[in-house]
């Protein structure tokens, strides 16, 4: 184990995930362990709002290395904000409830992160295997290019895992308000306007994402986030025009 490896605070939402919940945090546990050390990292989850026994299983769980936020609102961006505001090391991963990448991508940044800001971990990257439905693959296509239209973004996929250094990325959270997915593009968006460095590294999935059906609403969810990025694009230019 390298001694160059900083604490980290490992961060995901959890909304109704009563049916994977206990083996996350024990696969994280086991996990962690070996890739940066016991005693090196917490394990933060941000519970926001199950209907399910989700909030009962992880008040049932005895671990030192868990902390667990309550909160009464649903939303995953309004989770992942919330993770980032209180994670206690400044070293923050996010990613999905069902580990959807397993360690591999952590064990990637671990090499590089000190050189950067945000490292992102893409889907959409070349070198990616990741396991989807066809309709998700282009949808995701889609909004890729609309984010290329709108805001010139370097980052193809904004909606992986995400590896923060928190005192950089601090100051932003004031302008990244949405309490739902959205809220991981903002970042990308604000980031790369207020120059902060930017990596995307290949992902591959895990065995649990590929047979885990996504909670995602093509129809009604792609409108949404079509309609976050028109008015997030018209929010930045009304701050171009104010400078």
């Amino acid at each position: 184990m390298s001694n160059n490896i900083p604490p980290i605070s490992f961060c995901f939402g959890a909304y109704n995930e009563e049916e994977i919940i206990l083996d996350t945090v024990k696969n994280l546990n086991e996990g962690l362990d070996k890739l940066v050390g016991k005693g090196n990292y917490e394990i933060l989850i941000v519970e926001n709002g199950s209907t399910d026994n989700t909030k009962k299983i992880l008040k049932s769980i005895q671990n030192k290395s868990l902390k667990v936020i309550y909160l009464s609102k649903k939303g995953h961006g309004l989770a992942i904000k919330t993770a980032i505001q209180k994670a206690k090391y400044d070293h923050i991963v996010i990613t999905g409830a069902d580990l959807p990448f397993g360690l591999d991508d952590l064990r990637k940044v671990l090499k590089i992160w000190n050189n950067y800001d945000l490292i992102f971990g893409s889907k959409l990257h070349p070198d990616s295997t990741y396991y989807t439905s066809a309709k998700r693959a282009i949808v995701s296509r889609i909004y890729n290019l609309l984010l290329k239209l709108f805001f010139n973004l370097k980052v193809q996929d904004p909606q992986g895992s995400i590896f923060i250094q928190r005192k950089k990325v601090l100051p932003l959270l004031k302008y990244c308000d949405s309490p739902n997915a959205f809220f991981t593009t903002q970042l990308a968006i604000y980031s790369q306007m207020y120059n902060l460095s930017l990596k995307e590294i290949p992902v591959k999935s895990s065995k649990m994402s590929k047979v885990r059906p996504s909670k995602y609403k093509i129809f009604s969810d792609g409108y949404k986030m079509f309609r976050a990025v028109v008015d997030e694009y018209q929010k930045v230019r009304r701050m171009q025009s104010a400078l």
